[in-house]
């Protein structure tokens, strides 16, 4: 895939999460070959304690020193473990929950394993079985004979299964912290979401608002002029009056124009949310006709601003024009509303050799934005005025860069000192 200027945020976010997980998966690898040689190394140890039980258990019992050594190796042991004789009768246990003294050797050495057991010597069959699950029991013989006299019978040691559950416990732990950047994940994007939202809509009552107070105004001056005419003529009620045709050219061309904002706001918010459709343009009389209905609005924003145009002879690139339009018209509007009376506004269009692209530059002499502020611009529901909803700039930058896979950025600013947007199309 091409690396561009518009993917590459996806392409960053897609490298740290998929960097993040080799880390903990190296991680995890790292630690659960630790845990495997541990508990390994403790299976080891288990074996040998057992089969050091097996060789010595007759031994013990005739000899007291070996007996001595028997009982401080076996008994401080946690090695879970119990001594049958051929039978299966157990006659030595420890570790396995039940109390050695909790049945009485005498009854179990009259317990037939061909009847059911008593109730504490079936709990000590049953952990038998389960230690013969894990592993194959170790035979007790007579020195220098095959005959076997029991059995030793062996569990894991606390250490082995606490060491098992350490990869589960780390696997838990990292579901939690996924499960938690997820779920923090899915609040910021909602969030955003909402803000979106909200914004749009109140965006949507602005852009319809100039234009239906326009025709509405229009509408109020024609009914001006129909009074006007009627007293006139001495007959408030005549169906008929005559209007300078001048007069009615020009409104009419004005509520055409209002009326072809309507359709082309319409069509603007029709497009948010789909793949627009791209043409090959010439993108200076897009950014050209933004500039004179921005310029035509100054006087309704009881503003003196000049907007000085410049435009070089550039490339076609690949645009959508009406979202276009509404881009250089969010910007040109917030350098509006951030250059006092008397200012001036720059707007110019250049071909960068260097980086083969079509550059947008608007340079306002407003009140700049601090560094902080410069890195939110471009966040939804940030905005430095106290009366804006901080949506404009948020939709400018994911028409230019998620649509037409080009670039939107502060280039300049400084608090008292103004601030340059420069947009960019790859050619």
């Amino acid at each position: 895939m091409a690396i561009s200027r518009s993917n590459l945020p996806t392409l960053l976010r897609a490298y740290l999460f998929l960097g993040s997980f080799v880390l903990v998966a190296v991680a995890f690898a790292y630690s659960y070959s630790w845990v495997r040689k541990v508990n390994e190394e403790s299976a080891a140890i288990s074996q040998l304690l057992a089969r050091f039980v097996a060789a010595s258990a007759l031994e013990a019992a005739d000899n007291p020193e070996l007996g001595e050594i028997f009982s401080d190796v076996v008994k401080p042991s946690d090695l879970p473990i119990i001594l049958t004789d051929r039978a299966g009768r157990p006659f030595v246990w420890n570790n396995i929950g039940i109390d050695r003294h909790a049945i009485e050797i005498e009854e179990i050495s009259h317990w037939d394993p061909g009847e059911p057991a008593p109730a504490v010597l079936q709990r000590i069959l049953d952990r038998m079985e389960e230690f013969d699950r894990i592993h194959d029991p170790i035979p007790i013989r007579f020195e220098g004979t095959d005959k076997d006299f029991g059995y030793v019978h062996y569990g894991e040691r606390k250490l082995a299964a606490e060491l098992r559950r350490i990869p589960l416990m780390q696997l838990g732990v990292i579901a939690v912290f996924i499960a938690l950047g997820y779920l923090g994940y899915r609040s910021v994007k909602t969030s955003e979401q909402r803000a979106i939202w909200i914004g749009l809509a109140k965006e949507t009552a602005h852009q319809l608002g100039s234009p239906i107070s326009s025709l509405l105004g229009w509408v109020e001056v024609l009914r001006e002029r129909v009074s006007e005419a009627q007293e006139a003529a001495g007959d408030e009620s005549a169906p008929q009056v005559e209007l300078p045709s001048i007069f009615v050219s020009e409104v009419l061309a004005e509520m055409e124009d209002d009326a072809d904002r309507l359709s082309k706001i319409a069509k603007r918010f029709g497009q948010v949310g789909s793949v627009p459709r791209l043409e090959t343009s010439d993108i200076v009389p897009i950014v050209s006709s933004a500039a004179r209905y921005l310029q035509r609005r100054l006087p309704h924003l009881k503003k003196e601003i000049e907007i000085q145009e410049a435009y070089d002879v550039v490339p076609r690139v690949n645009v959508n024009e009406e979202l276009m339009e509404w881009v250089i018209e969010n910007v040109l509007k917030n350098a509006v509303d951030a250059t006092r009376s008397g200012g001036v506004i720059k707007v110019s269009v250049v071909h960068d050799h260097k980086t083969e692209s079509v550059e947008i530059r608007i340079t306002d002499e407003g009140r700049g934005m601090s560094a902080s502020e410069a890195r939110q611009v471009f966040s939804p529901g940030f905005s430095t005025k106290g009366r804006g909803w901080g949506l404009g700039l948020t939709l400018a930058k994911r028409i230019i860069e998620d649509y037409h896979g080009g670039k939107i950025w502060v280039e300049r600013t400084a608090l008292g000192k103004g601030t340059t947007f420069v947009i960019a199309f790859p050619v």
